[in-house]
This record gives C-alpha cells, structure tokens and sequence, in this order.
C-alpha cells in the first residue's frame, strides 16, 4: 500500500485495505511526502472503533503492518502526525497533522480449521455409515458400499 502527502499534508491512501485481521508481518505501507519543516519523526495513528488508538512510527518513510495492528476486522481511522523531539529530551511537539482517513481491515476465515482428509479416511467413513443403514441382507450392503467405493474412487482419480 502506499499513502501519497501533498505539500498540504494531506494523505491520499490509494487502496482502501489496510490487511485481513490475523495476517502477520506481510504488508508494507510506504508513505511519500514526509517532509515537513521542524518535524525529526513521522508516526501512523489508527483509532478503531472501540476508541483504541495505537502509534505506529514511520521509519525510513515505510512501516510493516503487524497482527496488532490488524486485530479486528472493520473500519478504522487513521491519520500521519509529523512530530519534533526537543534536544536531549525525550518530550517531543507536534508539528503538524494530516487529514484523517479511513481504512479497512476485512475477516479472514481463522481458528480450527481441519485439513481435507485423505481418500482412506473418506472410504472408511462412508463404509462406516452405509454399514450402520438397515440394509434386508449382508450382501446388499457389501454391494452398496461398493459401489459408492467405487464411484468415489474413479472422481479421485478423474481429479
């Protein structure tokens, strides 16, 4: 993502999307325009809907997105502050902020996710409940087990 500041300082992001909420460490934001008189440090503030607000310092013009940043999923406000730390101190002054501008963090499908399983496993379970269906006769249900074996063995195949 790159967010372009004019001589204004205003912040024109040119996507909407900040990241997918558990993503970690894989987005980069670039900012051009960081050149303001008087100002040392640049800083990304995002303000989310439950009025948290988190200060991200922009280093060498770019920062990288972190699971942090990304921990819900919605809009969130965000703004660029230019800041000047005061000589051998650590207390610093504004110097001057951008317009305030909305990003997105969108879901992303997380927690226990199952891996597909393998044919064997699929087979077993299909056995299993064809073997568990009230069938007249032990041979019907050798015969319906197979069949659906079979058809389920030729689609794994034809993939």
């Amino acid at each position: 993502m790159n967010i372009y500041l004019d001589k204004d300082f205003y912040a024109k992001p040119d996507t909407e999307l900040l990241g997918y909420v558990g993503e970690l460490n894989t987005r980069i934001v670039d900012i051009t325009g960081l050149n303001v008189i008087n100002a040392d440090s640049y800083y990304f503030i995002i303000e989310y809907d439950d009025e948290v607000k988190i200060e991200i310092p922009i280093i060498n013009s770019y920062f990288t997105v972190t699971s942090a940043m990304l921990r819900a999923a919605g809009k969130v406000n965000c703004q660029i502050v230019a800041k000047s730390y005061y000589s051998g101190s650590e207390e610093c002054r504004l110097v001057m902020k951008s317009n305030i501008f909305t990003l997105v963090i969108k879901p992303s499908i997380s927690g226990n996710i199952q891996p597909l399983p393998d044919n064997e496993s699929l087979l077993g379970g299909i056995r299993q409940a064809v073997d568990g269906v009230d069938i007249p006769s032990p041979k019907a249900s050798r015969i319906i087990t197979d069949v659906i074996a079979d058809a389920l063995e030729k689609d794994i195949a034809a993939t």
